[in-house]
Order: C-alpha cells, then sequence, then structure tokens
C-alpha cells in the first residue's frame, strides 16, 4: 500500500533574491513547517535521536563530506518527451533506494531548479502552480516532508528508514517550465543514507528535453576583418523572441550585400565620411545567392568574396518574415600584423546557477554568436551541487573538445564568488587546474587565491566591478596575475558611477575608472556573464551584454592568452564594433614614455560601427579631454594632447553608437617627462 504524504511549504520570506545570492553561508532552513503521517504527533527529543528535525543537522551543500553510501539508488522522471519552454506540464519523479538502503534519520532531497522561473514546489493549494504531492512504497507513521528553500523538498523517515529497492515519488504540477531551451534540465535527487546530515546527488539524475518557441529573427555572423578577394562564410542562426536557439523553417533562404559596394568610392580605406557609408548600406544591395532548406536545418551558410576596400553588412531572409542583419564587415587591402577575433569568456550553465549544458553553451558561441573565442566560468562555490568533482571533469572534456586552434580557442575557467572582495573568473591557458573555493578560509582573499593559482599559467578578471551582485574591493591592488577588468555584461556597465548603462546599485570609488584613478594597470574587456546558455548574446530584459575584441597574430591559445596580458584587447557592450586606438605611437594597452621635446601627444582612433556611432570620446586620466559627434558608421579621429601634465597619464576611448551600445579601448599609459 502506497501512503500519501502531504507538503508543507515552508514560509522563508519574501526576499527570494538574497537567498538565492547566499545560499551557502548559513545554516539549513530548519524553520520549515513538516507534516506527520495521518494518526502520529510529530516527536521531538535529543539533538542525537532520530525524532530530531533532520534539518537541525542536515549540512549546507557545499561542505558535505559524503560516505561511500550516500548517493546511491536511481531515479526517472515523466515525461521523457521533450517539452515546450514556459509550458505549464506536470512530472512525476520516481526515485528507487539504492543497495544498502536509507537509515532511519536519512533522508532524500527532490532538487527543482530554483533558477529561471521553474514554479516553487508547496503543498498548500492542489490545483496551483507548483502543487507537489510525495508518495512512500509502505506505511509509515514516522514519515515526514519538508520544503525548504530554493526548491528543495525533504523525505525523511526517522524511526524506519528505507528499505532497499523501495521507491518515492514525487508528483510535482502543474508547474510552469524554465523560460530557457536546455537538452538537460535536472531533476536532481540527493541522498543522506546514513543520517549524518552529509548527502550526494544520485550519478544518474533525471533529466529532461526543453524545446524553443518556433524561431522570431535570425542570428547573422561574419568576420570581422578581410582582404579583397578573401572567401568569407556568413552564418545565419534562428532565436526564438528569448533568444532561444531553434530550428529553421523549410524554404527559400536568400542573402543580401550592403555597405561600400565595389566602385562605389571609399579608396584605400573608403572615404571616412560615415553617413556615406550609410547611404550606401541602406542604398545599395544585391541579392548575393539563394538556397532551399529542409525541416530541422538548425543554421544556414552562405559564401562571399568582397571585391573591393570598404564596410559590409549581409542581410539574410527566411521564410515566414525571418530576417537578420551581421555584424560590420570591415574589408581592407593587405596583411595586418594583428588580427582581430572576438570572443566571450564569462558566462554560466545549469552547472552552478545557469542553464544549459557546457558542451551546447561552446556550440552556441561558435554557431549561433559567432565568436572566435569562449570560456565557461561555472561558479565555484555556488548552486546547487559542488563544481569540483564530476562537474569539474566535465567542464574540462568540454572546453577540450570545442577547442580548435585557427578557428575557436577556449579556456578553462570558473568563477571565484567572494561576497566580501567582489567575484572574480580564473582562467588556465593550457586546459588544466584545480577548482578554488572563496568559502574555503585558505582561499577566501585575492591574495591568497592568486598564491594557490601561482604554479599555473593563470590569470584572474574581476567583474560588475562598480556594483551589482557586489561591487570589488580596490583597497586589493591587483597582482601580476591580473591584467584585465571586465567593464560591461548583463549586469551593466562599471566604467563609472552615473554613466550610461550603469551598473544597477552602483557604489563610488568600485568602478573602473576609479581603479585606474589608483595607479593600476588594468586592460579593459567585456564579457556577458549570461546564465541562459547563449555567450555572446544579450539576454532579454538586461541592459547590456558584452564581448570582449582580441588583437592577436593567430587564433591560438598561446597568442591570444599573450595578447591578453599585454592588454591588446577592449570591450563593447554586446557587438562587434571595430576600434583600433595609439596613444604616443603605442597601441592600446601600452606603457610608454613621451619626452616633452617631441611636444603634444598624438592620439588616433578608427572606429567602424555595427549603427552608425554618436559620437567617440577620449577620456584622459578619468576626465574628458576629447569628443566628436556624428560619426556614420566610420570614425576617424586624429589629434593631439598639447600640454598632458607632467608624470603618469593613461588615456583611453569610448565610442557611442546612435543605439546606444558602447565600446571601450583598454588604456594607454604614458609617462609624460
Amino acid at each position: 500500500m502506497k501512503v500519501i504524504v502531504p507538503v508543507v511549504l515552508c514560509i522563508i520570506g519574501a526576499c527570494a533574491l538574497l537567498i538565492l545570492l547566499i545560499p551557502w553561508n548559513g545554516e539549513a532552513d530548519d524553520s520549515a513547517d513538516s507534516t506527520s503521517a495521518p494518526g502520529r504527533a510529530e516527536t521531538s527529543g535529543p539533538s542525537d535521536t532520530p525524532q530530531e528535525s533532520p534539518l537541525s543537522m542536515m549540512v549546507p551543500p557545499l561542505d558535505c563530506i559524503p560516505s561511500e553510501i550516500d548517493g546511491q539508488g536511481s531515479a526517472t522522471v515523466t515525461p521523457s518527451e521533450p517539452v515546450r519552454i514556459g509550458s505549464t506540464q506536470k512530472f512525476e519523479i520516481t526515485f528507487t533506494t539504492g543497495d544498502d538502503g536509507i537509515a532511519p534519520g536519512g533522508f532524500v532531497i527532490l532538487q527543482v531548479s530554483p533558477y529561471w522561473e521553474w514554479s516553487r514546489p508547496h503543498s498548500l493549494y492542489p490545483g496551483r502552480m507548483g502543487y507537489t504531492e510525495v508518495t512512500c512504497a509502505a506505511e509509515d507513521p514516522s514519515l515526514k516532508v519538508y520544503t525548504l528553500q530554493l526548491n528543495r523538498i525533504l523525505v525523511v523517515s526517522t524511526e524506519r528508514g528505507f528499505k532497499p529497492g523501495e521507491e518515492i515519488t514525487f508528483r510535482y504540477g502543474p508547474a510552469r517550465v524554465d523560460k530557457f531551451a536546455e537538452r538537460e534540465e535536472l531533476f536532481q535527487i540527493f541522498v543522506d543514507a546514513d543520517g549524518d546530515g552529509h548527502y550526494a546527488c544520485i550519478a544518474d539524475t533525471p533529466s529532461i528535453e526543453i524545446l524553443p518557441y518556433p524561431p522570431a529573427r535570425l542570428a547573422v555572423s561574419c568576420p570581422s576583418r578581410c582582404s579583397p578577394g578573401d572567401a568569407i562564410r556568413i552564418k545565419a542562426a534562428p532565436l526564438d523572441f528569448l533568444g532561444n536557439w531553434s530550428e529553421l523553417p523549410a524554404g527559400e533562404y536568400g542573402i543580401r550585400v550592403l555597405g561600400n559596394m565595389p566602385g562605389e568610392g571609399g579608396g584605400e580605406e573608403g572615404d571616412g565620411s560615415g553617413a556615406d557609408a550609410g547611404a550606401q548600406a541602406k542604398a545599395q544591395g544585391e541579392t548575393e545567392s539563394m538556397l532551399e532548406l529542409g525541416p530541422g536545418e538548425k543554421t544556414v551558410e552562405f559564401k562571399h568574396t568582397p571585391g573591393s576596400n570598404g564596410i559590409y553588412f549581409f542581410e539574410v531572409e527566411g521564410p515566414d518574415g525571418l530576417v537578420g542583419l551581421s555584424n560590420v564587415l570591415y574589408c581592407r587591402k593587405g596583411t595586418p600584423s594583428l588580427n582581430l577575433y572576438f570572443g566571450d569568456i564569462h558566462g554560466h550553465t545549469r552547472l552552478s546557477d545557469g542553464t544549459g549544458t557546457p558542451e551546447d553553451y561552446y556550440l552556441f558561441a561558435r554557431e549561433v554568436s559567432g565568436l572566435d573565442i569562449a570560456a565557461l566560468t561555472d561558479h565555484a562555490d555556488y548552486g546547487t551541487m559542488p563544481l569540483k568533482g564530476a562537474p569539474w571533469d566535465r567542464i574540462k572534456r568540454a572546453a577540450s573538445a570545442a577547442h580548435d586552434p585557427g578557428r575557436f580557442v577556449t579556456f578553462l575557467a570558473f568563477e571565484w564568488t567572494n561576497w566580501e572582495y567582489g567575484h572574480r573568473n580564473v582562467y588556465y591557458r593550457d586546459g588544466d587546474g584545480p577548482v578554488i573555493r572563496s568559502i574555503d578560509e585558505e582561499s577566501n582573499t585575492p591574495q591568497e587565491l592568486w598564491k594557490l593559482i601561482e604554479p599555473y599559467e593563470a590569470m584572474t578578471i574581476a567583474h560588475h566591478v562598480g556594483g551589482g551582485p557586489v561591487p570589488t574591493d580596490w583597497s586589493v591592488e591587483p597582482g601580476q596575475m591580473e591584467r584585465l577588468v571586465e567593464i560591461c555584461s548583463i549586469h551593466g556597465s562599471s566604467e563609472y558611477y552615473g554613466g550610461e548603462k550603469c551598473i544597477y546599485r552602483p557604489v563610488k570609488g568600485a568602478f573602473v575608472r576609479d581603479a585606474l584613478g589608483k595607479g593600476y594597470k588594468l586592460g579593459i574587456m567585456a564579457s556577458g556573464d549570461t546564465h541562459d546558455g547563449h555567450p555572446g548574446k544579450r539576454t532579454a530584459g538586461t541592459p547590456a551584454t558584452g564581448i570582449m575584441g582580441v588583437f592577436a597574430p593567430t587564433l591560438t591559445r598561446e597568442a591570444v592568452w599573450d595578447a591578453m596580458k599585454k592588454r591588446h584587447v577592449y570591450g563593447t557592450s554586446g557587438p562587434k564594433i571595430i576600434l583600433f586606438f595609439r596613444v604616443a605611437n603605442s597601441p592600446m594597452g601600452s606603457e610608454t614614455s613621451w619626452p616633452a621635446e617631441k611636444g603634444p601627444v598624438p592620439i588616433s582612433v578608427m572606429a567602424v560601427g555595427c549603427a552608425e556611432i554618436a559620437g567617440g570620446e577620449i577620456i584622459r586620466n578619468g576626465d574628458l579631454l576629447f569628443r566628436e559627434v556624428d560619426l556614420g558608421f566610420v570614425a576617424r579621429i586624429l589629434l593631439e594632447d598639447p600640454k598632458p601634465p607632467k608624470g603618469a597619464n593613461w588615456y583611453y576611448a569610448r565610442i557611442v553608437q546612435n543605439d546606444g551600445n558602447m565600446a571601450w579601448s583598454s588604456p594607454v599609459w604614458v609617462e609624460c617627462e
């Protein structure tokens, strides 16, 4: 006979965001309500008795040291077929105990994703969203069910325990499904088999696939630079209205080339007017090719060979009104000594607090966003499971498998999520290194972190430094292993207090300009910090995202790493804006000197926008030195700083498009004598 045990929802409070932000630093929520089986009064006793609430001895997930028998058992979920994002579903998760069973006082936890709009489990109102019912295989008056924070439901038998092979079934729903598509949405099962409060996730976690909505637009990507006569590839991938990678409808697809068409002026590098380039982009277009696609395709690809110098855009059109416009292509004769590559090296998957798999993260970066460089930075100490162990091994394998020198570069990385000093990502050049947690005593300061990664070719980058989840404490001087700072992500811009797209909950003194003003020599980059599995694309509803431009001779780990160490990088709020910047005849990221006898300090900026450029600015020592507006698609700024202050100075360029998107160069540090 099966016994139905009602689940009673724990009243945790209205501040769910705070709970999600600090899930591991407090004790388990022992204020949770519980319900005994009918006819049995709730009992209590000394802390070492089985009748004591298991919550009083429950260990926070990341502090667990499970025994050999913890994590035993298996589970299934129905329906097993894919479900649509945002739909309302009912799920049945059945757990079968392992060979050693579960001792009295041991427990089983069902973990529903606490992120991204899954309905929270409850038992107060049958039929309402998230209602959960638990059934057990045998009658047991001591059975209790607790609903915990972070969408966890705990089942315990304080007297009988669970025999090997017994089943516990969780009927969850009606429930709203996540809004992000992914192949492996997990229903995790954690087991404390010996009743000591430590527990582990079962090895074969049941999962379902979540399908996207039908496509609403095309994401079109192309290289950023080429020479006339080079054959290039243009890719288009379908996205639904939330940015999920969808499927292309069958039908005819065509591509139009827009921009400085052959024979339409522009000289060696175009005429630089910007407005003319924009007019040509609107007026000059030709259908290059068309092709027919069958059902089930995920991308469409075209080839094109630009015939002359200029800037180009590519518009791809398909059936059902699908359309998308590419990033800008800058075509110029000659072979540059450094190539321009774009990357997003900050993002999360379901292995911490995001969605999707590591494998799909890299696939999206390459095939949908058209990136050259990517790194996954799941949290070392924030999520529903420890990153160390099998998840970290999977991340290593995914980064290694996706790495394709000359085409796509990946780095092994993780996030050190410290709530006192600020969050930093840790990157390993050579594809191997340890996970280090900020909650451990031996690694809870930046200095200790840097010491632990010294044996490796590694670097750290601080992010959302100006505020947001937590600002960066710039009283700690960045060490030699921290050469860059992330200026923009989905949290907004951390350039300066009160600036455009400014990060939420800003803190004065914590911004990038503040760090540079302290004399820290940090290059400027940007990346997404996306949690939706869509690196290189802005998450729906966020003010910005971020990508990094890198000037390197080749697309290899070694060359890209060297460019990052030299600070030959810049950041944008999302588009692949092309930006060149030099001061005192030195490229961005440089440290140089300028003797007084040489006269004014020369400054040059060249930018090519993905939309028309509203303005370009030069910042010196945190203050506006120069501004020019209405620059069109191509901006060229040549000027001199006639009277720079003697001593140390730093300059950087900032570009603002008409659509509000921005780009920031890394600084050039000039010692003026």
